[in-house]
């Protein structure tokens, strides 16, 4: 009988400590701001307003580019990072689809790419 109540009294500590934990972790992450949405759509807008002068200062339209994706593959991801843009494709290895092709956004030309070879050499 002793040693259940010595059990429990240690899981009660346990628990107390582990809610203790959990509060402390939620109040220092809304303190800095990582759980927040507005500093996320705040630093999107601000990403948005600096490409939009970066494409007014060149001055230069391109048109529309094409992107070819093989058969049998599909775009997994596509990411702008500065003058950059970042495909992603997935799909059969056999296919050579996976891969990530890199474009600059300011002439839309291709710059280059990562692909993954299989063939073990």
């Amino acid at each position: 009988m002793k040693a259940i109540k010595i059990a429990v009294a240690i899981m009660t500590i346990l628990l107390v400590v582990g809610f203790a934990v959990v509060i402390y972790t939620i109040s220092t992450r809304l303190s800095d701001g990582t759980l927040s949405k507005e500093t996320n759509e705040a630093e999107i807008v601000s990403e948005a307003q600096v490409i939009g002068k970066d494409l007014k200062v060149s001055g230069q339209s391109f048109g529309s580019i094409e992107v070819k994706i093989p058969a049998g593959c599909r775009l997994a991801d596509a990411q702008l990072r500065g003058n950059t843009v970042l495909f992603r494709f997935d799909g059969e290895l056999t296919r050579d689809c996976q891969r990530v092709d890199i474009y600059d956004s300011s002439n839309g030309t291709k710059i280059g790419g990562w692909q993954i070879d299989i063939s073990g050499n």
